[in-house]
């Protein structure tokens, strides 16, 4: 486009943003922010929340508040990108701290700026003040989606209630997805809870049957609780189904070189 010389517009520059977002390059993002500051001169709201977005996405919180200090206009997407970000990354006191001020000044929340802050809850192990947002959700005419009973199941498995993390996974008008019942399945190993363990690891095993993680998390589930009989069931049925353990796969980024390592390569 620039070679071209195509006017570069906000919504390139948030589409740019977007993507320097997804795949953590700060570096490049910055290279966008500072083409944004030479080109608009007042800048819209929306590549304000595009740029506080790309910097929560990225790591870089302190710069994220200081764009969103700045803004001259906030609305409820400058808050959810910073509550959200916040959530995710354990900074569980940050982001419920910027959810009771965003109450406070009146502005309506929105289905991810609850999924921000349940995943505050979920990370922290506020699960009372998870059900209270949780169910604060129905006040604001917000249906939770798969995404909320998601974080509902995570705070509940993190906190030991794992009994009640599959209640809500059987109980809810949602079928699992995979990061559902896996991350309900780690709480299992976690708090040594055999019986939900087997159930949960017998629907992930029909949803994807080749997938080894999940007949590996069951086997190291047996060999914890001491049944090693079990566990090397587990294994031989690998080897009858022809199921093999992918070696690991990890990607980073160091100044401007990507490195990738597989197993013990790089």
């Amino acid at each position: 486009m620039v070679a071209a010389r195509v006017p570069l517009d906000a919504v390139v520059m948030v589409s740019l943003l977007l993507a320097c977002g997804q795949l953590g390059w700060r570096r490049h993002g910055r290279s966008v922010h500072g083409c944004c500051i030479r080109r608009f001169l007042g800048m819209p709201l929306s590549l304000g929340n595009a740029l506080v977005d790309m910097y929560v996405k990225c790591g870089d919180f302190a710069f994220a508040e200081r764009l969103f200090a700045g803004m001259p206009r906030r609305d409820v997407i400058s808050w959810s990108a910073l509550i959200l970000g916040h959530g995710l990354n354990g900074r569980s006191d940050v982001a419920l701290g910027l959810f009771d001020r965003m109450m406070v000044e009146g502005v309506q929340p929105n289905a991810v700026t609850f999924l921000g802050a349940l995943s505050a809850c979920a990370h922290s192990g506020m699960v009372d003040k998870a059900y209270a947002i949780f169910e604060g959700m129905k006040q604001w005419g917000i249906e939770p989606e798969l995404k909320h009973y998601s974080c509902m199941a995570d705070a509940l498995g993190r906190a030991g209630r794992v009994v009640e993390a599959v209640k809500v996974i059987e109980e809810m008008p949602f079928k699992p997805d995979e990061a559902m019942l896996g991350g309900v399945l780690a709480a299992c190993r976690v708090h040594g809870e055999m019986e939900a363990a087997e159930r949960i690891s017998k629907r992930l095993m029909n949803m994807s049957p080749g997938k080894s993680g999940y007949y590996m998390s069951l086997a190291n589930i047996y060999s914890d609780a001491g049944r090693y009989g079990d566990a090397e069931r587990i294994r031989d049925f690998m080897k009858e189904v022809k199921v093999d353990k992918v070696p690991g796969y990890s990607s980073f980024e160091l100044d401007v070189e990507r490195f990738h390592i597989t197993g013990n390569r790089v």
